[in-house]
């Protein structure tokens, strides 16, 4: 890791989940969930025991991040409707936030949802993930529904760059 918060462009690997990380991509998540809520309900995360599986069909994608064969992030697309995908998973792990892993897995979720010819992605994080709000805030994605507990957003992605 370099000095000035960034991994290294070039250590940076994004990619679609293998075998090999899955069970790992899992454990990432369910530590950052334990993080942020102090505890874990199994019964709401089915998804996570088939990652291969469940994200294996038409419209969705499961990511991972490394850097040097480290597995750092996750971050998924799911298909909402046929123009609207759902980002979600989203997990870094802890020693590489604010170096710019995020935002790097973000915006490979997004070329992938234009490759799909989505228009719109959405997603949602509690209210109190103060780190989150300002992440997706910052990345383009606007606030449309807070629902007490949590904040709705959603980015229009129809032109190619935004």
């Amino acid at each position: 890791m370099r000095n000035n918060g960034d991994v290294p462009s070039g250590t940076l690997q994004v990619l679609p989940v293998i075998k090999k990380f899955e069970e790992e991509a899992k454990l990432l998540i369910l530590d950052g969930l334990l993080e942020r809520f102090g505890f874990i309900d199994h019964s709401l995360n089915p998804d996570l025991d088939e990652i291969m599986i469940h994200f294996n069909k038409e419209g969705n994608i499961f990511l991972i991040a490394l850097v040097n064969k480290e597995l750092v992030a996750t971050g998924a697309l799911t298909k909402e409707s046929e123009r609207v995908g759902r980002i979600e998973r989203m997990s870094v792990k802890r020693q590489y936030r604010r170096q710019g892993v995020g935002k790097r897995m973000l915006q490979a979720i997004e070329s992938y949802a234009r490759s799909l010819d989505y228009t719109k992605l959405v997603l949602e994080t509690n209210n109190n993930w103060e780190s989150a709000l300002h992440f997706y805030s910052f990345n383009g994605y606007r606030s449309y529904l807070n629902d007490g507990q949590r904040t709705h957003f959603e980015k229009s992605i129809s032109e190619r760059g935004v």
